[in-house]
């Protein structure tokens, strides 16, 4: 079973008027164009045509440099189409204009993911956390980034909070067994395994999981008599 990977925001970003200012709002003649464009860009975004959605975010951001809901939709739909480092310019603007808007914070966090800065993208989900403590999916994003990082220890505490937040998630006792795994604590790795099994029973992964909790319980025995184990369930970002 995978690993499942971090999750993004697919919607328009919350309107930044909500916010207090943090620049002159655009000249009236321009507010309409502009407007226009980040619109027909959400349209587009939401029926998939990413491509048209590009185009029209860069219109808007062109328009009016300063609307920060168009250069975070313009970083969003570049971070989804694979091109994360083009976006993280925007994405990082959105941020200076409005530093306290969750989704704003989050996607800069994503984006630093797909290029791999786990630790600017910790330091990403810990301040959208802070903006959105309840959210379990910037929970759980923060504990794969620590786990991405290599920080085992911290990540275990952080996939907990998400399961605590969202409990009805089989997923995520992988991802924790994963961190326990790495960390030779194979009891509680096995009781993550078994938990994923009650709750997901019928699942594609089902039979790979078992066969690694069947490893991790006789790995005593197979230690004493030179037997390989099964693989640990791979993961992917």
């Amino acid at each position: 079973p995978s690993n499942p990977p971090p999750i993004s925001v697919t919607g328009p970003a919350p309107k930044a008027a909500t916010a207090t200012p943090a620049v002159q709002p655009a000249e009236p003649t321009l507010e309409r164009r502009f407007l226009d464009h980040r619109v027909a860009g959400s349209v587009a975004y939401t029926q998939g045509d990413y491509g048209a959605a590009t185009d029209r975010y860069r219109q808007a951001v062109v328009e009016n440099p300063t609307d920060a809901d168009a250069l975070n939709n313009l970083g969003q739909v570049l971070t989804r189409t694979g091109q994360a480092a083009e976006a993280i310019p925007y994405l990082e603007r959105a941020n200076e204009l409005y530093p306290n808007v969750w989704t704003y914070r989050f996607n800069l966090a994503h984006a630093h993911g797909q290029m791999g800065d786990w630790p600017r993208a910790v330091a990403g989900y810990r301040a959208a956390k802070e903006l959105f403590p309840d959210d379990y999916v910037t929970q759980f994003n923060l504990a794969h980034a620590l786990q991405k990082e290599g920080n085992d220890e911290q990540a275990v505490l952080e996939y907990r909070k998400a399961i605590t937040l969202a409990p009805g998630e089989p997923s995520f006792h992988l991802s924790l067994a994963a961190c326990y795994e790495n960390l030779s604590r194979s009891n509680d790795a096995a009781q993550s395994y078994r938990r994923y099994l009650e709750m997901a029973p019928d699942s594609p992964e089902a039979q790979q999981v078992k066969d690694r909790l069947q490893a991790l319980t006789s790995s005593a025995s197979s230690e004493h008599t030179g037997q390989s184990s099964a693989p640990v369930p791979s993961q992917t970002q």
